[in-house]
């Protein structure tokens, strides 16, 4: 009974269309801060916000897919899933076109996923707890590591949704700041 009530919940969680969204002619200062406080909604970090260059960008995310059920960021359960057997993290960024000469522009939401691999890694056959990752000092010395992270793709689901979620505040914005105006 448990598993039909995950499976119908994950069901409602994709979206459709694009990860682009429309801004109308003075609306960008609305859709970035709009843009900013959906990816707060969805538990990111902000770490690079420059309204003028026209990009916000998050720090990674981790999940636990399945084992952190107050994510939201899966859209599937095969990605549910995936992310509780792997480390894997996402990072979202949100990109303004420049105004065309109407004034209008274009709001793009990128998510890409990120899986880590540790191809050093040495399981014990007694307990996980013993497990050893092998580092090999020369690499070291040159900065690179035995574990690293690598683009795996993009999650156009996870986009969509937070394009959608960015339109919805952008209306809720223009209503808030025409019932102040009243």
């Amino acid at each position: 009974m448990l598993v039909v009530g995950v499976l119908a919940l994950l069901g409602g969680c994709a979206a459709k269309g694009t990860g682009a969204f429309q801004v109308g002619a003075g609306g960008y200062d609305v859709a970035f801060e709009s843009s900013k406080a959906v990816l707060r909604d969805y538990r990111f970090v902000l770490e690079r916000v420059d309204a003028q260059q026209g990009v916000i960008t998050t720090r990674d995310k981790a999940s636990a897919g399945l084992a952190s059920p107050w994510d939201t960021q899966q859209s599937t359960l095969g990605q549910e899933l995936e992310e509780m057997l792997n480390q894997e993290y996402r990072v979202a960024r949100v990109r303004f076109e420049e105004a065309a000469p109407d004034g209008l522009r274009e709001g793009r939401v990128e998510v890409t996923v990120y899986r880590k691999h540790a191809p050093n890694l040495r399981m014990s056959s007694k307990s996980w707890r013993t497990a050893v990752i092998a580092t090999d000092p020369l690499l070291t010395a040159r900065g690179v590591y035995s574990t690293y992270s690598v683009p795996t793709e993009r999650d156009s689901r996870l986009e969509a949704r937070m394009a959608r979620a960015i339109e919805r505040e952008m209306g809720k914005a223009e209503i808030r700041s025409v019932s102040q105006r009243r």
